[in-house]
């Protein structure tokens, strides 16, 4: 499991209605999915330009289990897994840091390795295969 993210939910996450916008649930997801691989030292510019490759999700999945709202605290727990030679999958659990806490969100995406130019599947890269791996 990597470490934590934590953050503020902005008035820019929400809706009309005054709630977080359901996309923008899985842009919590992506912040602490980059924010794991920084703490592991993958900056991702220079990494996908240094691989050739390319990391789109190819599935996601999600489940809204509560309401945030604008000035709510998160943490979001993302925990990894290596499915082949070319694919992972990120777990996510996205908890309102109220008092007491409370489970908000489930989500999931799976992310497939293709070549930079080609498009074509490629191995995942060593450094991502130890960040999957928890090294």
């Amino acid at each position: 499991m990597s470490a934590p993210y934590e953050r503020f939910i902005r008035f820019a996450d929400i809706d009309a209605a005054g709630f977080v916008f359901f996309a923008n649930y899985l842009v919590l997801c992506h912040e602490a999915y980059e924010a794991s691989l920084l703490a592991a030292g993958i900056e991702l510019r220079s990494f996908f330009v240094a691989n050739q490759v390319l990391l789109p999700i190819a599935k996601t999945q999600a489940q809204y289990l509560g309401p945030l709202q604008s000035g709510n605290r998160v943490r979001v727990d993302l925990t990894r897994a290596r499915l082949s030679e070319h694919t992972f999958r990120l777990d996510y659990r996205i908890t309102h840091l109220a008092s007491p806490e409370k489970l908000v969100g489930l989500a999931q995406t799976e992310h497939l390795a293709i070549d930079l130019k080609t498009l074509e599947r490629k191995p995942l890269p060593a450094g991502l295969v130890q960040w999957l791996a928890g090294t």
